[in-house]
């Protein structure tokens, strides 16, 4: 193939013509030391570029650099403006401009005359660019009885019958051979050749210059044309037939096949991250549009920095998501709308470079609204982007958290299970997203080992950081990539909870679920028992929308935290949906809830009735009323309701006795744990179990002390040598609180 840079304008398209008096000089060659530079030649910084002083009065002309005219210029004959022309593969005579779409190969008549030509067809041709009569340069494939399969190329195949054959010899695969074209059937990609004889002769290349095609503009009507696309390798699966590849140019995702053998991995020096350049045909797999690799190199250097460049706006261009608002008013929303948009921005990037996103919530019913708020939002848009019809259960992994924060065993689970996908699959790392859980110091020694993989985090989370390195940053944010906590602008209003910020962070994800996962914010701050001024607009939100009433959210709450407790570590996926209304299905929703919550205030009951005697309630001297009780020994192991849960019971049954507004404290306790509730009226106490916690560190260090939660609910870990000594110490921390 000959298609090369112009020799008359040496690729410019352009040649001069003349000259004509410099426009900016008018024709005399220096303009004053005071010229102004536009920004046409604003390269030209200080005289010393002309090499003057500075006292001059004038200086040459930057545009004519003294010469008192400038070229004038036109069209290249030669070339046509393109720069690069077609010329003979023989001789180099030029045939005329060259432009994309045009023909590659060109033998001028002369040489057609005067030699013989053989050609070989690049891996970018196929059997439509086989012409009749033409000798071709080919390498056996196979021998068979009834003649002699031959490869012009990976993917274009012809046959030689036995009669055809010269004869002389033993045909082997691998072997060259020359053979001329018969007759060529690209519908049915069959070719009759005969063995040529042909001795003395010019090879010529036949290539195809193809422009590269936006993955987002390929469609099923392109069926059987042959593409040339450009992206980044974002997976690689080996099956029992092809290797295939899947890509991303940033406008799109598609799947490249390479067959090099049924179960052999094709072009083996290509991994997951490379940039690619892939020619083929488009085919259909399951359906989607897959392309058929006749070949695929990797791109280095300039080329390479060039794509991924492109690649990476075009990514960042689809992936900033829209300003659709927030579905209250809130000042702290408002101010946290950046962490929001970024939150959105980088499951939205996850999502069309086809990275995996994994998602993890606290197991209660603030944490799956979170979870199923944020799955709405980004499972429709990963079926939507990706080829795969598995792609929302390859792409997007939900799993419940037991603990109140990213605890060793869940982390260790996922950098396993991620990195054995990662092995196994070539799946990218993935986007790790930690919802109503995540926020805290306590966070970091998980943060720490995931970090260690490059992957990138995202939390949404309502509980106090505890640590602060300045006003707006927390010791926890230096380990995650975006932190959304209200914490941030407002501290202690923890009200504002997961649910409700990761309803708004799905909104701006995919604007589309709005109207499916809208009452979910009422769900969580009913699960949490917020008072956030934010609460009660989602709570007529609910009414609107769902015609949920704030009973009908209590029992949807008490159902999630009793279905919970025995899902454990599975994510809940079906049943979990109709508990929250989020399939449209009202009427199973409604057998689910009745049927369930029933039973759920029976157990709730039962455990209280028998629990309550052995609750020791006690009027401290400050007024505070406490309330103890050995959930080891008076309360139902290994089932409903948890002990944490249990505690919440015992403290609402003292706070509908005594009103909301007492000061009642509430410690349920067991081996190695406490879990610690406080009623609305500790707030004239300035009580806050995250400020009480660490002065128990300070004085008792070898207890072991960790834990924290919430202000007013939380809980405590200490060694189980040590209870007597950790009960001891926070009663007398209860006992110093005085009333403000």
């Amino acid at each position: 193939m000959v298609v090369k840079e112009c020799p008359e304008c040496h690729g410019t398209g352009k040649v001069k013509v003349g000259e004509k008096e410099c426009p900016v000089c008018g024709g005399w060659g220096y303009v004053p030391a005071d010229f102004k530079i536009g920004d046409k030649l604003k390269g030209y910084r200080n005289l010393d570029y002309f090499g003057v002083e500075d006292e001059v009065d004038e200086i040459p002309c930057p545009e004519c650099h003294g010469k008192g005219t400038v070229p004038v210029y036109d069209t290249c004959p030669t070339c046509g403006g393109t720069g690069r022309v077609l010329a003979c593969d023989i001789c180099g005579k030029v045939k005329g401009p060259w432009e994309p779409g045009m023909e590659t190969t060109w033998v001028c008549p002369e040489c057609l005359k005067k030699y013989k030509v053989v050609y070989v067809l690049d891996k970018t041709c196929d059997y439509e660019d086989v012409e009749v009569g033409n000798v071709y340069k080919g390498t056996i494939d196979r021998v068979e009885r009834f003649g002699v399969f031959v490869k012009l190329n990976p993917h274009v195949t012809g046959l030689i019958k036995r009669k055809d054959l010269l004869g002389g010899r033993e045909y082997k695969p691998g072997e060259e051979i020359l053979v001329q074209v018969l007759d060529v059937r690209p519908d049915k990609r069959e070719i009759d050749l005969i063995e040529s004889a042909l001795k003395h002769y010019k090879e010529v290349v036949i290539r195809k210059e193809l422009p590269v095609t936006p993955i987002a503009e390929l469609s099923k009507d392109m069926a059987g044309k042959t593409v040339r696309i450009q992206g980044k390798v974002t997976q690689i699966q080996v099956t029992g037939g092809p290797t295939v590849f899947t890509i991303t140019d940033g406008t799109g995702i598609t799947w490249a096949a390479a067959f090099e053998a049924p179960g052999v991995r094709a072009y083996p020096n290509i991994n997951v991250g490379d940039i690619v350049e892939v020619v083929g045909k488009i085919a259909f797999h399951s359906g989607e549009i897959q392309i058929e690799v006749s070949d695929m190199a990797r791109l280095w250097g300039p080329d390479a920095a060039r794509v991924k460049q492109q690649i990476e706006a075009e990514l960042d261009k689809r992936a900033q998501p829209k300003d659709v608002g927030f579905l209250v008013e809130s000042e702290v929303l408002e101010k946290l709308k950046p962490k929001i948009m970024k939150a959105a921005f980088m499951i939205r990037r996850a999502i069309y470079e086809g990275r995996p996103i994994l998602l993890r919530h606290h197991a209660d019913a603030d944490g799956y609204t979170s979870g199923l708020a944020l799955e709405y939002a980004i499972v429709p848009l990963i079926e939507e982007i990706s080829p795969d019809p598995q792609a929302r259960w390859k792409l997007f992994k939900r799993r419940p958290s037991r603990a109140p924060f990213y605890e060793l065993e869940d982390v260790l689970k996922d950098i396993i299970f991620m990195v054995e996908d990662h092995e196994k699959f070539g799946d990218p790392l993935p986007l790790v997203v930690i919802v109503d859980n995540g926020g805290t110091s306590e966070d970091i020694p998980a943060y720490k080992r995931i970090k260690a993989y490059g992957v990138p985090i995202v939390v949404i989370d309502h509980h106090d950081p505890r640590e602060w390195i300045s006003d707006d940053k927390a010791k926890v944010d230096e380990y995650v990539d975006v932190h959304v906590n209200p914490h941030h602008v407002k501290r202690g209003y923890y009200e504002l909870t997961a649910g409700m910020l990761a309803t708004e962070v799905a909104r701006f994800v995919n604007p589309e679920v709005e109207d499916r996962i809208k009452h979910l914010p009422a769900i969580a701050g009913t699960g949490d028992r917020s008072k956030a001024p934010e609460f009660y607009q989602y709570l007529e939100i609910a009414k609107k929308a769902k015609g949920l009433t704030e009973d009908d959210l209590k029992k949807i709450a008490e159902v999630i935290d009793h279905e919970a407790f025995y899902w454990k570590f599975m994510d809940g996926h079906g049943i979990i949906d109709e508990i929250l209304l989020l399939t449209g299905n009202l009427q199973r929703h409604r057998e689910l809830i009745n049927a369930i919550y029933p039973e759920v205030k029976e157990k709730q009951e039962k455990a209280l009735r028998a629990s309550l005697p052995h609750v020791k309630s006690v009027v401290l001297p400050n007024g505070i009323r406490f309330n103890t009780i050995d959930v080891e020994l008076f309360a139902p192991k290994f089932s409903y309701p948890s002990p944490g849960k249990l505690s919440g019971l015992i403290h609402d049954h003292f706070k509908e006795k005594y009103g909301e507004d007492a000061p009642i404290l509430t410690l349920a306790y067991g081996p190695d744990f406490a879990v610690v509730r406080a009623s609305d009226g500790m707030a004239a106490y300035n009580f806050d179990l995250n400020a009480i916690i660490p002065r128990l560190q300070e004085k008792l260090p070898s207890a072991g002390i960790e834990g924290g939660g919430h202000s007013y609910a939380g809980s405590i870990k200490f060694f189980e040598g040590m209870r007597k000594e950790v009960l001891e110490e926070f009663a007398k921390e209860v006992v110093k609180l005085k009333k403000a």
